[in-house]
């Protein structure tokens, strides 16, 4: 297949300026940054040892030949050799496209960078003039929260053929370890499975592309739509699976949240994420709150607040459970936990048979929806012990 052929490819699967970019970079061996006109990142591709600026914003010398066709040099400390090409559509410049090679000139692959420059600003085109482009930017600002009034929210929506619902659950996802000559198609498959996996009755899923993997804001009116969200989420890598798509994924799920707050949701999402690929292994896609103590000890410097919120948050449905049922299982909890997890002696302690002890530990588990036997799961109880402990 011909350059120009995988190019007309990747736009027709939906990959964009991030597979466009990343194709480029495996074609010329070399880093790949596309900017748009307000310098805001739509795809990087780089090898793991090289070094690639955040920007060429201010690389750019003062002043530069405007149609700049073999691209404008950039200044230190960009190698000598690296280049900015203006992505343009008639007389607009769209975009910046930047290359810095690993040997070798830019002029030597600037065919290519030609053909992807042109195929760069078709898609920046399209996206400006048409609806998907102002829909696009309207997701941009909700999620930057920009709107401080539900009402102005709703009506810029409506403007751009937008139905928002009343609350999202977020949902991130992320292939793992893909060869950058296949990311794109990779990609494009994971997305269809995805919405597959995550379609719903209550409105339009929303997909958002961000660096190599996706956001998906799934309408959510009622807490039964979220809870349905949730678990249609977490079987992503089983319905990836069926298809027979040879993809390792990694994901999180953020909280349910009113659509004026579906940032948040998105920060949880992304930070579940982080933790189920460095505490988990990934192969996961997992719900925020699920994670127990961890997004506490992820994030540092919590407040003494939020300790104990986090301690409430997992002991109060027990002992809502022992008030309303006259049991003692937030007792039991301390107490198998004191004795080193021995049921013989706990049994003794609380006078009571060692199977009354098994009975309540298993309550537990499903009250709280936790596993006793699980060491992440006894690590968010015994913290959650000992900070209801220190607060009293």
């Amino acid at each position: 297949m011909s350059y120009a052929e995988a190019l007309a490819r990747i736009a027709a699967t939906g990959g964009g300026a991030q597979a466009l970019a990343s194709h480029l970079a495996t074609a010329i061996d070399a880093g790949v940054l596309v900017e748009d006109s307000e310098w805001k990142h739509l795809g990087l591709a780089a090898g793991k040892d090289q070094a690639v600026p955040p920007s060429v914003r201010n690389l750019l010398p003062d002043s530069f030949d405007g149609e700049a066709e073999e691209g404008v040099a950039l200044q230190p400390p960009a190698d000598a050799r690296s280049r900015a090409f203006p992505i343009r559509a008639g007389g607009a410049r769209l975009g910046w496209l930047s290359i810095f090679p690993r040997s070798g000139t830019v002029a030597e692959r600037r065919p290519l960078v030609r053909l992807t420059t042109a195929q760069i600003a078709i898609e920046l085109s399209r996206d400006a003039g048409g609806g998907r482009g102002r829909r696009r930017s309207f997701w941009d600002r909700l999620l930057s929260r920009a709107y401080d009034d539900p009402v102005e929210a709703r009506e810029d929506a409506h403007a751009r053929g937008i139905t928002l619902a009343p609350g999202y659950v977020a949902v991130a996802v992320e292939g793992e370890g893909l060869d950058e000559s296949v990311a794109a198609q990779k990609n494009a498959e994971l997305r269809r499975v995805c919405l597959d996996v995550l379609g719903t009755r209550s409105g339009e899923v929303v997909v958002i592309e961000r660096g190599g993997g996706f956001f998906f804001l799934v309408p959510a009116p009622l807490d039964i739509d979220a809870s349905n969200a949730r678990t249609a989420a977490t079987l992503i890598p089983r319905g990836i699976t069926r298809a027979g798509i040879d993809v390792h994924v990694v994901g999180g799920i953020g909280r349910h949240a009113e659509m004026l707050h579906v940032a948040r949701s998105v920060d949880e999402a992304r930070e579940a994420t982080t933790i189920a690929r460095r505490m988990f292994g990934g192969g996961k896609v997992m719900p925020y709150e699920d994670l127990g103590i961890y997004p506490l000890l992820h994030r540092g410097g919590a407040q003494r607040e939020e300790w104990k919120a986090f301690a409430e948050r997992v002991l109060e449905p027990l002992r809502a459970y022992d008030e309303k049922h006259q049991t003692e299982l937030v007792r039991t909890l301390r107490l198998f936990f004191d004795v080193g997890q021995n049921i013989k002696v706990a049994a003794a302690q609380l006078n009571v048979h060692r199977h009354t002890v098994f009975y309540r530990l298993r309550q537990i588990g499903e009250i709280g929806r936790l596993d006793l036997d699980s060491p992440h799961d006894q690590l968010t109880l015994r913290a959650a012990i000992a900070i209801d402990a220190l607060g009293s």
